[in-house]
């Protein structure tokens, strides 16, 4: 799964769910979003500072703030 582009990642778990239902994203800016239609795209630096493979607390509140912002 790691190796699926994000287009490929959201229509895998719609096609489980059985309809479309994701609204909005939440990525890295090294994610590839250009093929990702209708959606709302939050793409900011996620990582935090001293572990890369983890999420900055702070920065992912921001980027989940935006994106509720954005759904209205």
């Amino acid at each position: 799964a790691a190796n699926l582009k994000l287009e490929s990642k959201l229509a895998i778990m719609e096609q489980y769910v059985g309809k479309k239902v994701i609204d909005a994203v939440i990525v890295g800016p090294k994610v590839d979003v250009s093929a990702v239609k209708e959606r709302i795209v939050i793409q900011e630096v996620l990582e935090a500072s001293d572990i890369p493979y983890r999420h900055d607390r702070q920065l992912l509140h921001n980027a989940l703030e935006k994106a509720l912002q954005a759904l209205g």
